[in-house]
């Protein structure tokens, strides 16, 4: 009897290997979405230089690469099947240093994982980077806080709140990054108007 059981799991298991069959159920795609770069370029003299974007402290989920989505009356959840191309830190920060890569007012722009010597670091905190259900409807937003920091004397030369918002133009994932892409776009240039109006140089 056992030996005819046996018999019976060998041939049931070449037949799911040749038959290309499985088990197991199929994993799902997982859809990877990235910002696009930054379109707004601006032309002028160098007004500011030698500028390090560090990645921005986050706690919690905001340290990975979920699309992170908040429903009216419930907890933080994420979008089922979706995420971003790199974490959220990392994205935030790349995104702001082509934005300055790419404005001629300012030169020698660069991240942290490039330890050149710097005058200035521009040191962030993201407290959200989401989807919030409103009425209904999904906004996406963004919280934090900037502080640009002298490297020679290591006091703060000037600091400020992040506060941005942008209504998504529907539910689908499509939508809320589209959504993201344009508040990222605001962001940029409001922190490039902002660290031009502080430079003490």
């Amino acid at each position: 009897m056992l030996q005819r059981t046996g018999k019976l799991i060998l041939a049931l298991g070449l037949a799911l290997m040749f038959g290309g069959c499985s088990l197991l159920p199929e994993a799902k795609p997982m859809q990877s979405w990235t910002l696009p770069p930054a379109q707004l370029e601006a032309r002028g003299p160098v007004q500011m230089s030698d500028v390090r974007i560090l990645r921005p402290q986050t706690q919690d989920l905001l340290g990975g690469s979920y699309l992170l989505v908040v429903p009216e009356g419930q907890p933080i959840s994420v979008y089922k099947g979706a995420r971003w191309s790199a974490s959220i830190p990392n994205l935030w920060r790349d995104h702001l240093v082509t934005a300055l890569q790419h404005d001629s007012r300012f030169a020698r722009v660069s991240n942290d994982e490039v330890r050149v010597s710097a005058r200035y670091e521009l040191v962030s905190r993201l407290d959200a980077f989401q989807s919030e259900y409103r009425d209904g409807q999904p906004v996406v937003v963004m919280r934090g806080y900037l502080q640009l920091i002298d490297t020679d004397s290591r006091s703060i030369v000037a600091e400020r709140a992040l506060e941005l918002f942008e209504p998504a133009k529907g539910k689908e994932v499509k939508a809320v990054v589209s959504a993201f892409a344009r508040m990222m776009e605001q962001s940029s240039e409001d922190i490039r108007s902002w660290l031009l109006d502080v430079n003490p140089s």
